[in-house]
């Protein structure tokens, strides 16, 4: 039996090829994965790597204790949702970045949701003024159980 080769599906298998990595790229993923994980990685290191296109690398960037507030900034308005999630969480995250982030999210949804807002309220490094706006809003429902952080500094504003 003859076969005739496809033009079409030669390509796409050429083009797949490319985008396998290859051995050593995948070792190297895994070093700057264990770079990010690290507590001993230096702050200058872990802005660099807050710029991977390896997603685990973002991610554990996110995580970091020692990751600069700048970088977080930057991972808060990373395209990967755990890479965001993980940024919001993150005890130096900036008020700016925060303020930014709920603005964002209100221009989107609106009152529709407040997935990163209810975090956002209830956030460290949250200005007063961004806690009270946020709360007006309706972004914290849990005035009976967050032991009153939100609303005793929205209070202490009156």
């Amino acid at each position: 039996m003859d076969y005739e080769v496809n033009p079409a599906i030669m390509n796409l298998m050429a083009e797949a090829a490319r985008d396998v990595p290859s051995y050593r790229d995948r070792m190297a993923g895994y070093r700057r994965v264990l770079e990010a994980r690290s507590a001993e990685t230096i702050p200058e290191r872990l802005r660099g790597l807050a710029d991977s296109p390896v997603r685990p690398v973002r991610l554990w960037v996110a995580r970091n204790p020692r990751t600069p507030p700048d970088a977080l900034d930057r991972l808060l308005h990373d395209s990967d949702s755990w890479v965001q999630w993980n940024a919001l969480l993150h005890l130096d995250t900036p008020g700016t970045a925060l303020e930014r982030l709920a603005d964002d999210e209100a221009a989107k949804y609106g009152s529709r949701t407040f997935h990163h807002r209810s975090l956002v309220a209830h956030h460290p490094n949250a200005s007063i003024e961004l806690r009270h706006r946020l709360v007006r809003q309706g972004a914290c429902r849990c005035p009976d159980w967050c032991a009153g952080q939100v609303f005793e500094r929205i209070n202490s504003l009156r």
